[in-house]
């Protein structure tokens, strides 16, 4: 074989060269220079979020939450409530996730209401939390950064994940992410080092992330078998990693049952989970099995996306359907090859990416207890990321090189030629997506085409038409109310669909007493009573369509009933105001005013009329002293 003599001296080290050099060595081809355009890339997806208005549950969260709107001052009250307790301390079926809460309450405090700070926030927080996989899978299977950047890639511009990052009140969902993989990469650092504030650390962010949602719970799993079976070099710092996350995960579990107490049970209603009233084994079963093929199907082909699959987007199915057994049979091959590669590759990580995503999937698939929704893109979030992990493997083997490329292109372009056109049609859907968002009125037109047979969303519809539109010139002025009159349109075809639904007879009744139809209003209001007998509100409510067929005795009788039962609530409170007021009883209705107004202190009817009282009843003192005078 000939000798090729390499003269050292044949390469210029001339100013020029050095530049070459640097441009050779692009800014992206380091781990901190593709974290940067990961984070850029997120930014970029997520930007036009900006413009969008607060939407769904941000009702309840953020702009109706009395405890959020106490600032930084409701801090320690929300570490110690349910979630709702601020919009409705009579839901009985709630959860603990105050971390989210007291970072909407941080906002308040230094922002006001404003919804372009919590969508800044919230894609900050993904563009984190993309940051994080990418470094994690980096820090777990090293030398193959090609492959983990398109894995983040996919995941960052993913149409799926739009309810999460565009809805301000998933926060918890993203809080969740960042600080449960936070958490995992210092408890690496705590392996390799055995630094024990590491381990004190990782325990301290993993309970954050579960102060945020219970999804992360999933690591109680994930965990022992990512220290056992794949970061294993040090057996008793993998033990000990495992013994703290398992006493993170008892600590949340008992300061949860603590919270909830009388809160939570195990009741899920029928209209968020329509499983719940199914047959076990020849509807529940074979219908949970076809959604998570539906969960699959909208990991591959993202759309439609909707905001709501709760009764009766989708319909209940038994094993005769054929979707169902092309679910089960994909989920079975993907558990079979799990294993398999588990047992003949060490440290696989398609294996890893498999575990990933049916680990977070199975704990809201309803196979195994029901949760409160039959299906929801938000709670796809985790386990999309082991789906982009498994996606960018399979992707890399298609071209078997591409693995063992190193230095500045370990992506071939071959695969670009791939990856770019999926990516741009992902980036463009969740662009798209993302202006569904804007707020209540268009998401709802957007998923009403999607799923016309769905009864919360055409509830939904009529209420916001009927909220938007101004008071009537006139009590019984239903001439001048056209949106109105649509709203109760759509409140209609919400009942056609799902006739026990008190919420929605709850709303039609007091729309039709915004326009003086008080039998009708009257008919729906007992009719919720009739669903769900001695609800406070709705007793209430009742009384309010007394009150304003000038009934006051009879509608002083309910308030104060519904009052015994629910003392803290401001409705109730300001109906009674109203009640006395009419009734000439200035002082009483002064009282319940300002207890209206000490609950929600940015109720400005509440406020205008105490201050009406207020001076009607220093007219009244002054008159009175006058009289006495002469």
């Amino acid at each position: 074989m000939a000798k090729v003599k390499i003269n050292k001296h044949s390469v210029s080290d001339t100013p020029a060269h050095k530049s070459d050099v640097r441009i050779k060595i692009s800014l992206f081809s380091t781990v901190k220079g593709l974290c940067l355009l990961l984070f850029l890339i997120s930014l970029a997806v997520y930007g036009n979020t900006l413009l969008n208005g607060f939407a769904v549950d941000d009702l309840a969260m953020i702009e109706k939450n009395t405890i959020v709107h106490k600032g930084v001052a409701g801090i320690p009250e929300l570490m110690v409530t349910p979630r709702l307790a601020g919009f409705d301390r009579n839901i009985v079926n709630e959860n603990y996730r105050p971390l989210s809460l007291v970072m909407f309450a941080v906002e308040y405090q230094f922002f006001g209401l404003n919804p372009f700070t919590g969508h800044l926030f919230n894609i900050l927080f993904f563009g984190g939390c993309v940051v994080l996989l990418f470094l994690f899978l980096v820090r777990l299977f090293p030398g193959r950064q090609g492959v983990w950047f398109i894995a983040c890639l996919l995941f960052a511009v993913h149409p799926i994940h739009t309810e999460v990052v565009a809805n301000i009140k998933s926060r918890d969902e993203l809080m969740s992410f960042f600080f449960g993989f936070s958490a995992l990469l210092v408890f690496m650092g705590y392996q390799q080092q055995c630094k024990p504030w590491k381990l004190l650390a990782g325990a301290l962010l993993l309970m954050l992330a579960i102060l945020s949602k219970e999804t992360v719970i999933s690591f109680v799993i994930i965990v022992p078998i990512l220290f056992y079976a794949y970061l294993n070099e040090h057996k008793r710092r993998s033990h000990m990693i495992v013994a703290a996350t398992l006493i993170v995960a008892a600590a949340f579990l008992i300061i949860r049952q603590t919270v909830l107490k009388g809160h939570d049970t195990t009741a899920v209603p029928f209209l968020d989970n329509p499983l719940a009233g199914a047959a076990i084994f020849t509807q529940r079963i074979p219908t949970a099995l076809l959604v998570l093929g539906m969960y699959l199907k909208l990991m591959v082909v993202p759309w439609p996306l909707i905001s709501d699959y709760s009764y009766n987007t989708i319909p209940t199915v038994g094993f005769g359907n054929l979707w169902v057994w092309c679910s089960v049979a994909i989920y079975f091959i993907a558990g079979i090859t799990m294993v398999y590669r588990f047992w003949k590759k060490p440290k696989d990580p398609l294996a890893f990416g498999i575990l990933f995503y049916l680990a977070n999937l199975a704990l809201f698939s309803n196979l195994f207890f029901l949760v409160y929704s039959e299906m929801a893109e938000r709670l796809a979030f985790f386990a999309s990321a082991g789906f982009c992990v498994v996606a960018a493997i399979l992707l890399f083997q298609l071209f078997p090189a591409a693995e063992h490329l190193q230095g500045q292109k370990p992506i071939p372009a071959k695969l670009w030629w791939l990856v770019l056109p999926v990516a741009l049609v992902f980036f463009m859907l969740t662009i798209n997506r993302n202006g569904d968002w804007k707020d209540d009125t268009v998401l709802i037109s957007a998923d009403l085409k999607n799923a016309p047979c769905n009864a919360r969303l055409w509830h939904s519809s009529g209420s916001v038409k009927v909220l938007n539109e101004p008071p009537p010139a006139a009590a019984g002025d239903t001439a001048n109310r056209p949106v109105t009159r649509a709203g109760i349109a759509d409140l209609q075809r919400s009942l056609a669909i799902y006739p026990d639904d008190y919420k929605t007879h709850l709303d039609m009744g007091n729309y039709y007493r915004s326009i003086g139809q008080y039998d009708s209003a009257e008919y729906h209001i007992k009719q919720t009573l009739r669903i769900l007998p001695n609800l406070p509100v709705a007793e209430s409510d009742l009384g309010f369509v007394y009150f304003s067929e000038q009934k006051y005795s009879e509608a002083l009788a309910l308030a104060r009933t519904a009052y015994l039962q629910d003392t803290q609530n401001p409705t109730i409170m300001f109906n009674m105001g109203m009640i006395f007021t009419q009734m000439n009883e200035l002082d009483s209705a002064r009282v319940w005013m300002l207890r209206t107004t000490q609950l929600q202190p940015d109720n400005k009817m509440a406020a205008d009329y105490l201050n009406l009282l207020q001076n009607a009843l220093q007219k009244a003192m002054k008159k009175a002293d006058s009289t006495s005078k002469k």
